[in-house]
């Protein structure tokens, strides 16, 4: 049975009201689609009591809660999504730590779903600093999704997914396997995975360059700005902040700059 759409609207809110996640008219047949199946799920066969349930529990950690905000998480992704982002990566920030003397470099992940962004920041590394790169380098990949975070740690990929990978870095950091590709052990010792919300608070420490790319775009504009605040705090001075083309947020002025080059922007915390 479809809800009714004052029971969609029910829905909407409670889940706006927990995540912070926008749902204007255009996303609403993909909440009810991501909906039937928790209920499902849960086992519930009708909307008004589920929703009773999932409004008396909103404010918790309740099951169906968290099974439905898991379940509404976009994992669409690619290795090397946004070419620019690697250029920048390799012309400005690493050339940075480098004349900077930096003795560890750590790379923030965000929203990193199956872990390809992250594979690709680690072979971007590789391809531009010195071959003990491995033990200079953390990069962290973080997400909500436990079944994406699992894949990620896996580190195996069919042949779409590693579509949009150069044929030279398909050779030099994949392992084949069968049909599939296996990110080879020295990639894979580079990154770490956590479980971590970026909307709530807990602290990994300072990074020098932050990747948040097609995750603020979700959410409202409250949610927008605290995930903004979070990730500049969690900046060192002098470090830099790469977004998606249509996150819908950019960070203060007089804390960043913009840095143009032709393969994109980034923004630079102001050094002290």
């Amino acid at each position: 049975m479809a809800p009714t759409p004052a029971e969609l609207q029910r829905l909407a809110t409670v889940i706006s009201r927990r995540t912070g996640m926008a749902f204007p008219s255009s996303r609403l047949p993909f909440l009810t689609a991501r909906a039937r199946a928790v209920m499902a799920w849960a086992g519930a066969d009708n909307w008004d009591t589920w929703l009773s349930e999932m409004e008396t529990s909103a404010g918790s950690d309740d099951r169906l809660c968290e099974a439905l905000e898991e379940a509404l998480q976009v994992h669409e992704t690619c290795f090397f999504r946004y070419p620019g982002h690697h250029a920048l990566l390799g012309d400005v920030v690493l050339p940075d730590s480098t004349v900077a003397g930096t003795s560890r470099l750590r790379i923030l992940s965000v929203g990193c779903s199956t872990g390809q962004e992250a594979y690709s920041l680690a072979m971007t590394v590789r391809e531009n600093l010195s071959g003990d790169a491995p033990r200079q380098v953390e990069i962290l990949g973080v997400d909500v999704g436990r079944a994406a975070l699992a894949a990620a740690r896996h580190g195996v990929y069919g042949p779409l997914s590693i579509a949009s990978v150069p044929p030279l870095y398909l050779e030099r950091y994949f392992q084949p396997e069968g049909a599939a590709f296996t990110v080879r052990s020295d990639v894979r010792a580079m990154v770490r995975f956590l479980r971590h919300d970026i909307r709530r608070e807990l602290y990994l420490g300072k990074f020098d360059a932050i990747f948040c790319c097609n995750v603020c775009l979700y959410f409202m504009r409250p949610t927008k700005d605290q995930i903004l605040a979070r990730l500049t705090a969690a900046l060192r001075r002098g470090g830099y902040l790469f977004l998606g083309h249509a996150e819908g947020v950019t960070p203060p002025g007089d804390n960043f700059r913009a840095i143009h080059r032709p393969s994109g922007v980034v923004f630079q915390r102001i050094p002290a």
